[in-house]
């Protein structure tokens, strides 16, 4: 009869050991979830800071040509311009054309770059936030599953017992505030 009592007593505490270090395991994983999202808040502030100052950087440049592009074509056009100045300009507006700066289509306007460096900046925002929303959705989900095996029973006996198993974190959300100016947002150009 005793054998069965130690029987019972020790499944009683491998199940507790085993709820308890299921717990410390969701809450362990809650913790993360959460440094995922400062890791994902930190990437965002990095990649978009020097994406946009090389798209700026891109525009800047590509102004600059475009600007100096109209200005030689229109020197080459000019009636009243010497033969050595409409000279000077073609073999200037040459120079640029052969550097790379620029590709002149059949319509004879410049096709340049920026437009290419917009798309990839818009890429790489959306894909920054998925992940930043990604890593919100894991933290809400760590959460969710530690409170459903807390709150379960038998497993609440145990949370119970141990004052450290019973945290109450915080789901990610928004307030209503944020939530109302969010849905009236609007893209605008």
């Amino acid at each position: 009869m005793e054998y069965i009592f130690l029987g019972i007593a020790l499944v009683i505490l491998f199940w507790a050991v085993t709820v308890y270090n299921k717990l410390v395991q969701q809450i362990e994983a809650v913790h993360n979830s959460e440094k995922e999202i400062s890791v994902q808040l930190d990437r965002r502030g990095k990649v978009f800071d020097s994406l946009i100052a090389a798209v700026n950087r891109y525009l800047t440049h590509e102004s600059e040509v475009f600007t100096k592009v109209t200005a030689l074509r229109a020197q080459t056009l000019d009636p009243n311009a010497s033969p050595e100045a409409v000279k000077q300009a073609q073999d200037e507006l040459s120079k640029v054309v052969s550097s790379g700066s620029i590709n002149i289509a059949v319509e004879s306007y410049p096709e340049l770059k920026s437009d290419q460096n917009m798309m990839q900046l818009q890429e790489e925002i959306v894909s920054t936030e998925n992940k930043l929303s990604f890593a919100k959705k894991a933290y809400n989900n760590a959460i969710e599953r530690y409170n459903v095996t807390r709150n379960s029973f038998p497993n609440l006996v145990v949370a119970n017992i141990f004052a450290d198993l019973h945290q109450d974190f915080e789901y990610w959300s928004l307030d209503e505030a944020t939530i109302k100016t969010e849905e009236a947002r609007r893209v605008e150009f």
